[in-house]
């Protein structure tokens, strides 16, 4: 059943341009709506004529494309396929449709990334493995020196919490998680406390209710496939696309394809549905608690003291220069870093990404149809791809518009010789990647959660995020890294 118009929303002056008197009945395709009572029988007010979906507008406009349409069609009131997919479209965007909300938080994310970029040259990554090297590193070369650059995504560096507090060049990681906590639980309390409401949670059909085990599996897709394919839409969507990267290419394409797939074909005539979805009554258990919402911030607690010892550290005095060099430009990564997280938090919540029907509105292609297609997404991950892409344009050797004077050799914030620019240069588009984007897609769209979205709603106390999705993910993770090990030791042996 489509959206139908109620009476009351009907503009006398579309009624005027139709050559009708003030208050007659309004001709839609060829069906007629008579007054209110008409639609009384159904309490939703939703209707269809005659074949024709209407919808309720924002304003007179929608109504009148709609009626331009009807008169420029089939006599009989059927429409044309392709008119009616742009008449679906057209309503879709007056709905839900928020650009200025996804502009301004996509703008947000990339500056985010850039400043983690051009500070620290650092990459924004919320998942995955970042390697400067140009291939994926073999056995012998991860026990070396060389291969000790590469770093781990900000999720999945739990799963390594000794080398995270120890090594000096992860540390900047529990700075950003640190502010990134501190700042959504500080707008959540402050700014906008119903930041994270959905109206639409339990109302609207083309918005699923996420079951116990869609969230447990969407978590363990979503860990094991970021894991294997090293990233996600932060780290090639936002950062990946914005340096030219082919391989980010095919890792967004193919996230994207499975992510659409899982989420549209997870409707009441698949059989995964009763497993995956489940019904209205379960909302309020996807609500904070005060138990979570006490956990939540425990959690963020934790994390803001972990990075005190790494800050309060001395270097000792038999150091080396290269140790004494480390230290520094360690030291000198913590305030960027919580800046980019601060505004990685402002961009999520402002562009409304931790808002489950913004997700399910672009990845289930079958709303379009229900005119409940929201394209918000497109907005926020081009205007944080554009961003992220003018920072690259400040660094040598990946920077489009040609200039030695204007690029950088060395991040603002570090010096020579352990200060670089870690950027991956990996180039192959390998099975790993491919089959753990696909899989990564596949849980986004069970669940509609990728790890930036479930960290902030895991640090404002959401239940089912906290207790299901995450414990998921790290398990997710876990697995995914013991089969990267053994691929790594067949191939050295």
């Amino acid at each position: 059943m489509l959206r139908g118009w109620r009476t009351s929303y009907l503009d006398p002056n579309i009624v005027d341009c139709l050559g009708k008197d003030r208050g007659a009945p309004v001709p839609l395709g060829c069906g007629w709506i008579e007054d209110e009572a008409a639609q009384a029988e159904d309490q939703s007010a939703y209707r269809i004529l005659k074949g024709w979906p209407v919808y309720p507008p924002c304003s007179g406009v929608p109504l009148a494309l709609c009626v331009f349409l009807k008169k420029r069609t089939c006599d009989d009131g059927c429409p044309p396929a392709g008119v009616e997919w742009i008449f679906l479209a057209t309503m879709s965007l007056s709905n839900h449709f928020a650009p200025f909300g996804g502009l301004l938080g996509g703008s947000l994310i990339g500056l985010s990334a850039s400043t983690l970029l051009l500070f620290n040259g650092d990459i924004l990554g919320a998942s995955g493995e970042n390697t400067r090297l140009s291939g994926a590193c073999d056995f012998s070369q991860r026990l070396t020196k060389h291969c000790s650059r590469r770093t781990i995504g900000l999720c999945s560096s739990f799963l390594s919490p000794i080398k995270t507090l120890t090594d000096r060049r992860q540390q900047w990681k529990l700075s950003f998680i640190a502010a990134f906590a501190l700042t959504t639980r500080a707008y959540v309390a402050f700014v906008d406390p119903d930041a994270l409401t959905d109206d639409r949670l339990g109302f609207a059909r083309g918005i699923p209710i996420v079951s116990e085990l869609g969230f447990i599996v969407g978590g363990l897709l979503t860990g094991f496939g970021t894991r294997l394919g090293n990233g996600c839409t932060t780290g090639h969507g936002i950062c990946g696309l914005a340096r030219l990267s082919r391989r980010s290419l095919a890792a967004v394409l193919s996230f994207m394809s499975a992510g659409i797939m899982a989420a549209s074909g997870c409707s009441p005539s698949c059989p995964f549905f009763p497993y995956f979805r489940t019904s209205y009554d379960a909302v309020p258990g996807h609500l904070p608690t005060e138990g979570t919402k006490t956990l939540g911030a425990v959690l963020a607690s934790l994390v803001a003291g972990a990075v005190l010892p790494g800050v309060l550290k001395k270097l000792s005095p038999g150091a080396s220069e290269e140790e004494r060099s480390t230290f520094e430009n360690s030291r000198r990564k913590i305030l960027p870093s919580m800046a980019s997280a601060a505004l990685f938090s402002l961009g999520l919540v402002v562009s409304k990404m931790t808002v489950s029907s913004k997700i399910y509105d672009f990845l289930n292609l079958k709303t379009i149809r229900e005119g409940e297609w929201d394209p918000t997404l497109v907005c926020v991950m081009g205007s944080g791809l554009l961003v992220s892409f003018i920072s690259y344009q400040f660094v040598k050797g990946w920077n489009v518009v040609k200039s030695d004077y204007s690029t950088l050799e060395t991040p603002l914030c570090q010096k020579p010789p352990t200060g670089q620019f870690s950027v991956p240069t990996n180039k192959s588009i390998d099975k790993n990647l491919l089959i753990g984007e696909i899989i990564f897609g596949l849980g986004w769209g069970v669940a509609g959660l990728c790890p930036g979205p479930a960290m902030f709603l895991a640090f404002t106390g959401y239940p089912k995020v906290l207790l299901r999705w995450f414990p998921s993910f790290f398990v997710g993770s876990w697995l995914a890294e013991r089969v990267k090990s053994y691929q790594l030791k067949r191939k050295a042996d």
